[in-house]
């Protein structure tokens, strides 16, 4: 049974779309022709003549998609407010539809919620690659520099990254290991940084304090695996070094060597972050 779908009827609809599960849609050729060039080349086509059994009056196209995505689509095609993408699934399969059809405005509508703050959070690889499936540069250099707080080697696949190039995920890649070995490079301590009771010139050698020798072997493992300071900037990280170290006044050194971790953190942040 063939159900009407009214959200979208308008006293000069001229066509109708009828969805996978059977759901028809008044829409309107101008409109239609307006937002995709695919279905502007399709209407500028020799139409075949009416179908006397249709009771509509009106061409109707079937379309393999089902109601609720047809749904959205007209949402954002049609002069309303557009929907706002509940989830990465839901965005990725719009997406897919609106590329399938040329809605250009959809498909930039579409670009920016990819990349909004929960996206980018939530799952900034599976961002990465809805992006550099549809060839979405910007999208997936804003994308990339939010990869870099995750494990890429630990994030469930999801299907999206069957469709995107070996070089997109090499990219990646190389972006996390040039970082990650760059960051390695700048873990170094100056001289002045001390603690009055494990460190300083031993025979005119300088002594880092333990704390440093701690934090500095626990940063690379981190670095290796997220090469960002999110991690090993952190309070909780800076006490495991200090508990590690073994020495009860390391924990007043870090303290008084703030503006050295500060800079050190300025330095690591500094380091190219995206694609």
């Amino acid at each position: 049974m063939t159900h009407s779908h009214n959200d979208f009827y308008a006293p000069g609809s001229d066509m109708l779309l009828l969805s996978s599960d059977d759901v028809k849609f008044c829409v309107h050729r101008c409109i239609l022709a307006a937002a995709s060039p695919f279905f502007e080349h399709m209407f500028a086509l020799p139409q075949p003549p009416d179908d006397p059994t249709n009771e509509e009056r009106r061409p109707v196209i079937p379309v393999s998609e089902p109601s609720s995505t047809v749904h959205t689509l007209l949402r954002f095609v049609y002069p309303v407010p557009h929907p706002t993408t509940s989830s990465l699934d839901e965005l990725s399969n719009i997406l897919g539809v609106a590329v399938k059809y040329d809605f250009l405005g959809v498909i930039s509508s579409l670009r920016k919620q990819l990349i909004t703050p929960a996206y980018l959070r939530d799952d900034p690889v599976r961002v990465f690659a809805i992006a550099s499936r549809y060839e979405f540069e910007h999208e997936a250099q804003v994308a990339s520099q939010h990869t870099l707080s995750v494990n890429i080697l630990d994030c469930p696949l999801s299907d999206d990254f069957r469709f995107i190039t070996a070089h997109s995920y090499h990219r990646l890649l190389v972006l996390h290991k040039k970082r990650s070995k760059e960051a390695q490079a700048l873990l170094k301590i100056p001289e002045d940084v001390k603690c009055l009771q494990c460190s300083g010139p031993y025979y005119g050698a300088f002594v880092p304090p333990k704390w440093w020798k701690e934090f500095e072997r626990m940063a690379k493992v981190d670095l290796e695996i997220r090469p960002t300071t999110d991690v090993i900037f952190s309070m909780p990280f800076f006490a495991r070094a200090a508990e590690a170290s073994g020495c009860a006044r390391c924990a007043s050194s870090i303290l008084d060597s703030h503006e050295f971790l500060s800079d050190l953190k300025r330095q690591i942040d500094e380091l190219p972050a995206t694609i």
